[in-house]
């Protein structure tokens, strides 16, 4: 028995080959996009477990950092003055002085107008210590009640120191009051600074006369009356200088790229008006 010649396998077309190689290309772009879609899930998920443990980082050193500054600010508190309270007062008072150089500096202050307020606050502090912790105040204030008490001054010698400090420093006050407003602005406004004068003076002199400072209180208290001449001292330095508060925020303007930018504009303009057509147009 005899076979016959075999068939030869049909041969796909053109078009055939043109469709499966773009199906074949299909196939390899959609595995390529899914090995790249799961590699970038799992990419992904490994940042977002190390960005958790950097921001974990970041917190605890900022809580770190939260806890020493004002932990320390307590301790210190505690350990120089005898009180917490102190410590938070002081470091509340230090920020507000650093607030106000930042300030100052952001408006472009001179130096000496922020490093001037500063010594004065720094030497307010060392003199205001100095004295209350050796509670002057307190010592001159008896010292002249007892005269007026053994001269049959009338005063109850349990309230004549705070009486005689209430009246030499509200006097005291009261008059520089009304000479600087008065130097000022008039006869009228130092007036004003006199009443002034008188109310603040009689606040202080009550406390200076009437308290009896330890040592480590009168250290604190000084402290915290030159924290806060520190900012006062400041704005009364920043009132006499001269400067421009707005040339610190002129040099943020691209002043140059804007000139430029006008320029080119106005050139093209020109050019715009003297092109040919539009001057037939014109005549």
């Amino acid at each position: 028995m005899t076979t016959g010649p075999t068939q030869a396998p049909r041969q796909p077309g053109l078009r055939e080959q043109i469709d499966r190689t773009i199906a074949a290309a299909r196939a390899l772009l959609e595995a390529h996009r899914a090995l790249l879609q799961a590699e970038l899930a799992e990419i992904g998920g490994e940042i977002g477990r190390i960005a958790a443990m950097v921001g974990g980082i970041i917190a605890l050193a900022l809580f770190a950092a939260l806890l020493l500054s004002v932990g320390g600010a307590l301790f210190l508190g505690e350990w120089l003055f005898g009180s917490i309270g102190w410590g938070v007062a002081l470091g509340a008072l230090v920020c507000v002085g650093v607030i106000v150089t930042l300030a100052l500096g952001i408006v472009g202050a001179p130096r000496r107008v922020m490093g001037g307020g500063f010594l004065v606050g720094l030497g307010v502090a060392i003199i205001a210590a100095a004295i209350l912790a050796a509670d002057l105040p307190r010592r001159i204030a008896q010292s002249l009640a007892d005269g007026l008490t053994s001269g049959g001054g009338g005063l109850d010698p349990h309230w004549a120191p705070t009486i005689v400090g209430l009246v030499v420093i509200a006097v005291a006050l009261g008059l520089l009051g009304f000479l600087a407003a008065a130097r000022a602005a008039g006869v009228g406004a130092g007036i004003g600074g006199a009443v002034v004068g008188l109310v603040l003076g009689a606040c202080i002199g009550a406390l200076l006369g009437g308290l009896t400072f330890s040592r480590h209180g009168g250290v604190a208290v000084g402290i915290a009356v030159g924290l806060l001449a520190w900012p006062m001292a400041s704005a009364a330095l920043l009132r006499g200088a001269r400067f421009d508060p707005t040339a610190r925020f002129r040099g943020l303007w691209p002043r140059e790229s804007y000139d430029a930018a006008m320029a080119t504009k106005a050139w093209l303009q020109q050019r715009w008006e003297e092109r040919p057509g539009r001057r037939s147009t014109n005549a």
